[in-house]
């Protein structure tokens, strides 16, 4: 197998490096070595974050492919955190894998990791590491779904949840991602059968850990439903999600009962308004946030584990980018090729670097 060497030039490109999640990625790879350059559209926004933590920024529309071309040439490793999350088409890593650049992708779209294999072939001709889903979904919950994995001989049913506090900072790329499922019809591995559900439907309220508690759920359209019932040879997989105000989660649901009957409804242009509305509430809940996955045996023992963030939420999605480039700036070889990111760091490589902002996990038996 064709593996990825580590060029004498660390040039790292971040897309959309001063966003949301971008910027906590830009904040923490400006303290190591690397040259790095962040790329967008808003200059004034892009050059104030820039001179701010002493990177270099480069005005760019990704949807402009003379811009894209340029932006990443001789780059040696890109980072996508522009979303939005949920994108189908690969221009952004056929490009890099044209440029023999490497790539990591925040990008979370059910389809659109599941089908990066498409690029395989291509990427190890050039010799390059392209990897995508580099966020809590599937990255992170791989990593906790693998934890318990190590401790069980045979699983039966994967249930995932997670719920993110109300005081966090929304991205609309997020918001747009979620909107963009809401009310479709969604397949879901349930009892060892594909079945169709609905996004944002199956509401339920689940318990996670102390200070985060009992919040309200609902299913998701994400590539863990895709991935996990082979990766983890599971009868049943379900995936669900929330924010913490009740209210906001029964409104989107009010908006999936529209779409299911208005099928065109374009909901993810409604992200930009959303996140706007929702800064009125920022005063209410908290910055409490948890990934949770519950594991159960076939001797219906109950195994169960929790990522827990009392704040600094929004660290843990941009977590595995980090990652990712910390071995690649070490050295590590990592192999050439098109990967969902799965398996590239395990659960006590997580908990290592959230530790610094006051994140961990508990393992419940």
């Amino acid at each position: 197998m064709m593996t990825v060497m580590n060029t004498p030039s660390r040039t790292i490109l971040i897309l959309g490096g001063y966003g949301t999640f971008g910027s906590l990625i830009t904040e923490q790879l400006a303290k190591t070595d690397a040259y790095i350059t962040i790329a967008g559209r808003n200059t004034r926004k892009g050059q104030a974050f820039a001179e701010q933590h002493q990177v270099n920024f480069l005005q760019c529309d990704v949807n402009q492919p003379q811009d894209l071309a340029t932006a990443i040439n001789k780059q040696w490793l890109v980072i996508n955190a522009s979303g939005p999350f949920q994108a189908q088409d690969y221009r952004i890593p056929r490009a890099c894998i044209a440029a023999g650049c490497n790539y990591i992708d925040l990008g979370d779209g059910r389809d659109y990791v599941a089908g990066i294999t498409t690029l395989h072939a291509e990427a190890v001709e050039n010799g390059v590491f392209v990897c995508v889903g580099a966020s809590t979904s599937p990255a992170v919950t791989a990593a906790l779904v693998g934890a318990l994995c190590t401790e069980v001989v045979s699983q039966k049913t994967i249930r995932i949840a997670m719920n993110a506090g109300n005081k966090n900072l929304a991205g609309i790329s997020t918001i747009a991602s979620i909107l963009d499922y809401v009310g479709k019809p969604i397949q879901v591995w349930q009892q060892g059968a594909w079945k169709q559900d609905y996004g944002w439907g199956q509401p339920e309220f689940v318990a996670f850990p102390k200070p985060v508690g009992t919040r309200r759920v609902q299913l998701c359209d994400v590539p863990d439903l895709q991935l996990f019932p082979a990766y983890f040879d599971a009868a049943t997989v379900t995936f669900k999600a929330g924010v913490e105000l009740t209210l906001f989660n029964f409104a989107i649901s009010i908006l999936g009962i529209m779409r299911r009957w208005l099928t065109r409804l374009p909901l993810a242009k409604l992200a930009p308004l959303l996140v706007r509305g929702s800064q009125a509430f920022k005063f209410f809940g908290s910055y409490a946030g948890s990934c949770a996955v519950w594991l159960t045996d076939q001797d219906d023992h109950v195994h169960h584990i929790a990522l827990v963030a009392p704040s600094n939420g929004p660290r843990i999605p941009t977590a595995p980018a980090i990652l990712l480039t910390q071995k690649l700036l070490a050295g590590e070889v990592l192999p050439a090729g098109a990967y969902p990111c799965v398996d590239f760091f395990t659960l006590e490589d997580l908990a290592r670097f959230l530790e610094q902002f006051g994140i961990y996990y508990v393992n419940a038996k």
